[in-house]
């Protein structure tokens, strides 16, 4: 029985003799809730490697006589720890947390002694849920409304408003629970179209960010023509990762998607299509239904940036006629072509 002890002896001296001589590392990981992380711990290779990995007073992992010692682990790691046995000879007792929880939040101490050293390294987990966000922009016949959402974060954000350069207040909120996630939505009335919206939401030391604008050049077209709706966006947010675009039209209090872009256009709706290097939208053989309000969504994993465009389509009650003159006038030529040629065969005895 006294053999048996004597590990566990050694382990709590060591790390008796560690905490004297302060921590030689400290760093700090991010992992995503239900995710697998890895907690780093470098240390110098050496011979006899005893391993100890601890949160608070809780035993989350020990490896000594060059295998696993789980028996005195905590409940709540169990089955979740592994390390990385076949690097720990060259110095790496990094150890995988897999199906992380909020609860496995906190501060880790990895201790690692061997026959040559002895190693102490501190490791602050935080732990994200993979969060998402969005700004939706709604209309009716009387209002105009904008929704920022923050679906499924931990812990709960904190979310903004400014119109312009002036901080305001939401109009209405709503917030829900599951389990310790949280998912909110802010609300803001549009009270005045020729002011830019913002939309912030704060969590942690990051912030997302939305905007809305209309644009106040409204495009007048008539029936059967062809026009182009530029859209707003920053060269550089091109580029990131995650980038896309969304053509949708506003009317009568129904979207309808357009035409999108994520690497490549794709049109959804005939007679429109995306331009794929300035993501502006081109519509042909316009009509009197096209006409309302056309949003151009840029989104990218820190940001959307919502911009509306109007357009007009003039129902031209002239277009039959039109049709009907350049009939009349088609026919009229082809006859005198027909009759300058049957003078002219009739001249030189075509027949």
């Amino acid at each position: 029985m006294k053999g048996q002890n004597i590990p566990a002896v050694i382990i709590y001296l060591f790390l008796i003799s560690a905490t004297l001589w302060g921590f030689t590392e400290q760093v700090e990981v991010t992992g995503l809730f239900s995710k697998d992380c890895t907690l780093p711990c470098p240390f110098p290779p050496g011979h006899d490697e005893v391993i100890h990995w601890s949160k608070e007073n809780k035993i989350v992992h020990s490896y000594y006589q060059q295998k696993d010692q789980l028996e005195k682990q905590d409940p709540h790691y169990r089955g979740r720890t592994h390390l990385f046995h076949e690097n720990i000879p060259s110095g790496n007792a990094s150890l995988k947390l897999n199906n992380l929880t909020m609860t496995d939040e906190g501060s880790y101490t990895c201790y690692v002694g061997t026959a040559q050293d002895r190693t102490e390294v501190e490791v602050l987990l935080r732990v994200r849920a993979p969060s998402s966000y969005a700004l939706e922009y709604q209309k009716t016949n009387t209002e105009r409304r904008l929704k920022c959402y923050a679906f499924f974060t931990y812990p709960a954000p904190n979310i903004s408003w400014k119109q312009g350069n002036v901080s305001v207040q939401e109009t209405d909120w709503e917030e829900t629970r599951n389990g310790v996630l949280h998912s909110l939505r802010s609300e803001k009335d549009i009270i005045n179209t020729t002011d830019t919206y913002y939309c912030y939401v704060h969590f942690h030391h990051d912030v997302w960010a939305a905007e809305w604008k209309m644009m106040q050049d409204h495009l007048h077209e008539v029936e059967g023509s062809h026009t182009t709706i530029p859209c707003e966006h920053g060269n550089d947010a091109v580029s990131t990762d995650g980038f896309s675009v969304v053509w949708t039209l506003h009317k009568n209090g129904v979207t309808s998607v357009l035409a999108s872009f994520n690497g490549t256009p794709h049109s959804h709706q005939p007679r429109v299509q995306i331009d794929k290097t300035d993501f502006s939208l081109m519509l042909d053989y316009l009509t009197a239904d096209d006409s309302g309000e056309y949003l151009c969504n840029i989104s990218t994993p820190l940001y959307t940036k919502l911009t509306v465009s109007t357009l007009h389509v003039e129902n031209s009650g002239n277009t039959l006629i039109i049709v009907l003159v350049v009939a009349v006038l088609a026919a009229v030529a082809v006859v005198a072509v027909a009759l300058y040629c049957f003078k002219v065969c009739t001249m030189i005895n075509c027949f």
